[in-house]
């Protein structure tokens, strides 16, 4: 929004004239009276603040017939902050479940264009929470920088809940000794990889992104501040771990720094070089043997472990790299049967 402010004496005090344009016209707003400059000043801004919320500012005619595809390619490659990994997501997303929208004048899309479009899919909650969130902030990049439009159509449009909460699944020790048993002298290199995730609970990129420099054998710990990601498309690297809780110092029992141990001499730096950051190929090993399972289950079954033998929540979730809610919310179920065995140990130390 346009304006400007003019103080001037008048009749033994002071007047302030607030100039602003509304649309192609400038007008004006005055008031007299005030003792000093400073007072004058001060009403001049709430003026400004109550214009705020009427004053429209022209729009910008240059795009006006700008489709949603062709200004969702303008959003993605503006927005520098955006991952490699999200670039990928939002045009899948854009692909498979904004296709009837392409071709639309944004100008022209409105709240129920957007409200059938995300009714009629049949994909998750998840899946249509993430195509709302993705409308919505190109919708916003529409209104500003670019003054295309004046309202977001997705403002309205409400995220959906998930009908019911999925149970996580972990694996059984028995299982996973069996596992463990079978690739340990075929696949050594994913039999090592699957006992960091067994007792560490990391996540698969942490652990892929692991130096020998993250290893300490004298106190037996192992140092996650980093993850194997895509960089860009097809380039993967380093990157900052999934969040500041993802930094961490994790104990790791005396059999892991054994198989460490053993496993040294592999002559890179990484002690698993791998190109990308794709699970597939240990998910497929490990499907043979476990059918349904992944290495993503390891991070689950560490985590109700300690759970099972009384490692408090917020300990855990250090761990894990995750927050005290996180924890909560993932394994309520074993929260809940701690905060039973809390009340049967009150009502035995209390009577």
């Amino acid at each position: 929004m346009q304006y400007n402010f003019t103080i001037r004496k008048k009749d033994k005090g002071y007047q302030i004239i607030v100039s602003y344009k509304d649309g192609l016209k400038w007008r004006q707003k005055s008031k007299q009276g005030f003792a000093t400059q400073r007072e004058a000043k001060l009403y001049g801004q709430k003026i400004i603040e109550e214009l705020k919320k009427t004053v429209t500012n022209p729009l910008d005619d240059s795009l006006k017939d700008i489709t949603l595809i062709q200004f969702y390619q303008i959003y993605i490659r503006e927005k520098i902050n955006i991952s490699a990994n999200s670039v990928l997501i939002y045009n899948n997303i854009m692909e498979k479940y904004c296709k009837p929208l392409h071709d639309k004048r944004m100008r022209d899309i409105t709240h129920s264009d957007i409200f059938t479009l995300i009714s009629n899919l049949s994909k998750s909650a998840a899946s249509k929470n993430l195509c709302i969130v993705l409308l919505r902030a190109v919708f916003n990049y529409a209104i500003n920088p670019y003054r295309l439009i004046r309202n977001n159509p997705c403002a309205a449009i409400k995220r959906y809940r998930k009908q019911s909460t999925r149970s996580i699944t972990t694996i059984p020790i028995e299982d996973m000794d069996m596992l463990l048993h079978n690739i340990e002298h075929s696949h050594p290199t994913y039999y090592l990889l699957c006992n960091i995730a067994r007792y560490t609970g990391a996540r698969y990129g942490e652990i892929i992104a692991l130096q020998w420099s993250d290893i300490d054998f004298d106190n037996n710990t192992i140092s996650i501040s980093k993850q194997w990601a895509q960089c860009e498309r097809n380039k993967y690297g380093f990157k900052l771990p999934k969040s500041k809780n993802s930094i961490r110092i994790i104990p790791i029992p005396p059999i892991l720094s054994n198989l460490l141990k053993q496993y040294q001499c592999n002559g890179s730096d990484r002690l698993f070089p791998f190109r990308t950051s794709r699970s597939s190929q240990v998910n497929e090993l490990i499907q043979r043997f476990l059918p349904g399972k992944s290495i993503h289950m390891f991070r689950h079954t560490y985590a109700t472990t300690l759970l099972g033998n009384n490692v408090d929540i917020q300990t855990v979730a250090s761990l894990l790299g995750d927050n005290i809610n996180t924890v909560i919310k993932t394994y309520i179920h074993f929260s809940d049967e701690m905060r039973k065995n809390a009340a049967d140990n009150v009502a035995n130390i209390f009577g």
